[in-house]
């Protein structure tokens, strides 16, 4: 059995995506042939080497001996198409396997309607996840993977590596015959049983972190999965809805397989700096905090987390440091605590926001602080509060984002936007951009 993996990504949009290195360990354990094909170092045509030169200084970051794109300038530009059609080719898959999020959604799609492809074609992630009606009436689309992907896509794998009837498998809609097979939800994995990611399928360049002027061999990892909390611009809460009954959504991996996962990849890929990608890295037990402390010393890592402003204390942030935390990130989102009270449903004052700034401050812990604009019923001044509360809690590196009406979200339901105009094209995402305070 031979399974393609297609990672949808910008070009130079680095970092190793979670879901595809999960269950490339899951399958190849298995026994499964896999292969990948990435577009994040497919060059085009289009793309125009970018200096940084003037965005240097202290407010946004210390100048590396070299960024990514030194790396890749020597790169020659590559059809998109012509490569992944060889690499089908070339690999003969039985199964092509595509991990999208909305944001790439239509990309992937509009990529695999060009291709001459021979298998069955599996689309998961997020999108499919709160969409999948819209990804099943795709023609490109064969079966559309909802929610947790590891039991499912082992099970369809063996099923078609056997010859065996595949339309009944939970997490699944296969499309046979005319007709789609809507099957009901899998308990939730047990995410200690997991392997550790796979990073192997990927280029190496991946691993680029920079990091206060060093360059650091990196990656991600998620010890955890879901959240407990409502934002109304995070698809959680639905998220909650869908799987309803599948087991305890926000739940997280025990200190000794972050400790084990964690070693391996440091010992195989050399990695030294980790960002954890959890939701909110500081919301599970002190008791546990204490243990994978007493347990990733030993490593000599050095890792970010998100935190919720809610979540921090002193005690848990001598923890983390301890163990290796040089960086967090925290979302203030506003200055204006009702807009963020009432619009955006954070129950987050300004002054729990200041003392967790305080206290991440003490133990000389660099902060990324979060923002966003556009928010329904914002005016100009709202805007301006937030500039000003990031100045008022010396912001050294903060980003800005305009909100994205995800679907349903409660932000696009409650006030009746779409995440598509008419003409079917993506509204393209604000990217973040980190801004000199002083100068707004």
């Amino acid at each position: 059995m031979k399974v393609l993996f297609f990672n949808p990504a910008n070009y130079l949009e680095i970092g190793i995506p979670q879901g595809i290195a999960i269950l490339s360990a899951v399958l190849r354990k298995d026994g499964t042939e896999v292969a990948l094909f990435d577009s994040t170092f497919i060059k085009p045509k289009s793309y125009i080497l970018k200096t940084y030169a003037t965005m240097a200084g202290p407010a946004i970051y210390k100048k590396t001996e070299y960024a990514i794109e030194d790396i890749v300038k020597d790169d020659p530009v590559k059809d998109l198409l012509e490569e992944f059609q060889n690499k089908i080719n070339g690999f003969r898959p039985d199964l092509i396997a595509v991990s999208t999020m909305t944001t790439n959604y239509d990309f992937a799609i509009e990529t695999l309607r060009k291709l001459k492809i021979k298998c069955p074609v599996i689309v998961g992630g997020i999108h499919p996840t709160i969409a999948p009606e819209e990804v099943v009436s795709e023609k490109a689309v064969d079966i559309v993977c909802i929610g947790e992907g590891e039991g499912a896509l082992l099970d369809l794998c063996r099923a078609m590596w056997k010859g065996k009837d595949y339309t009944g498998i939970r997490n699944l809609w296969v499309k046979k015959d005319g007709k789609v097979y809507r099957n009901t939800y899998s308990p939730f994995v047990d995410l200690d049983s997991l392997p550790s990611p796979d990073w192997s399928l990927f280029d190496k360049r991946h691993l680029f972190r920079p990091f206060v002027g060093k360059i650091y061999v990196g990656g991600l990892y998620a010890s955890s999965r879901g959240c407990p909390c409502d934002c109304t611009y995070c698809v959680n809460r639905t998220l909650r809805e869908i799987f309803k009954g599948c087991g305890r959504y926000f739940r997280y991996q025990k200190p000794e397989t972050i400790a084990s996962h964690i070693n391996e990849l440091k010992t195989k890929y050399e990695t030294t700096w980790f960002k954890f990608v959890d939701d909110t890295f500081l919301l599970q037990p002190i008791e546990n905090l204490r243990k994978l402390c007493n347990l990733l010393k030993p490593l000599n890592i050095q890792f970010g987390c998100s935190v919720r402003p809610n979540t921090v204390t002193g005690e848990k942030v001598k923890i983390v440091k301890e163990m290796g935390c040089v960086a967090m990130s925290v979302g203030i989102e506003t200055g204006n605590e009702k807009i963020r009270r009432d619009v955006l449903n954070r129950q987050i004052s300004n002054q729990q926001i200041e003392n967790a700034f305080k206290i991440i401050n003490a133990y000389d812990i660099r902060i990324s602080a979060f923002n966003m604009i556009g928010l329904p019923g914002e005016t100009r001044e709202n805007v301006f509060e937030t500039i000003e509360f990031n100045r008022k809690m010396n912001v050294k590196s903060g980003n800005i984002y305009i909100v994205y009406p995800f679907p349903r979200t409660q932000i696009s339901l409650k006030h009746k936007v779409k995440y598509r105009p008419k003409n079917g094209k993506i509204i393209p995402m604000s990217k973040g951009s980190v801004f000199h305070l002083s100068k707004m």
